[in-house]
């Protein structure tokens, strides 16, 4: 019995691979903007504190994050996942092939975003760099009565291919 060892495909070269990145590039613009909005709920606040272990008192404490911060905060560090949301929704499947990875994440948080706050997450494209392969959105999160709570920006990378 005989049999062969099959070999992955051969990779298009280079120039190819940058040419279909920068061909779904082409469907992104500067100014491109989606908004995703969320109210926190005190699962979100626990479920999260349970994963990472972070259970202080900002968070937990009723009364102690009531008399700092007028309610338990949520973990400033939920908010490059709420980001992140919004860029899938931004982009969707524009840039697939060749497909796309989330690179970094800066945000400054400015206001705590309380238990029972709905937020307001907004991604908009400020940066198309095609011979990097880099998109870099600005990112701005208010609550509900349009306060800014946090700003920052992401940045993804696009794939040379989706092999």
């Amino acid at each position: 019995m005989s049999s062969k060892i099959k070999q992955p495909p051969e990779k298009p070269p280079a120039s190819e691979m940058s040419a279909v990145a920068s061909q779904a590039m082409q469907k992104i613009a500067v100014g491109d903007e989606k908004t995703i909005c969320k109210t926190i709920s005190e699962s979100d606040v626990y479920l999260y504190a349970g994963i990472i272990g972070d259970l202080h008192p900002n968070h937990t404490d009723a009364e102690y994050a009531g008399e700092r911060f007028g309610g338990r905060v949520m973990h400033g560090a939920l908010l490059p996942g709420f980001i992140s949301r919004c860029t899938v929704d931004l982009v969707g499947d524009r840039l697939d092939p060749p497909g796309y990875a989330a690179q970094s994440f800066s945000v400054k948080c400015v206001a705590p975003i309380l238990i029972g706050d709905t937020i307001s997450v907004r991604v908009t494209v400020a940066d198309i760099n095609v011979e990097r392969r880099k998109i870099t959105f600005d990112a701005l999160v208010t609550n509900q009565d349009g306060k800014t709570c946090a700003f920052g920006d992401s940045v993804v990378k696009v794939l040379r291919s989706n092999g």
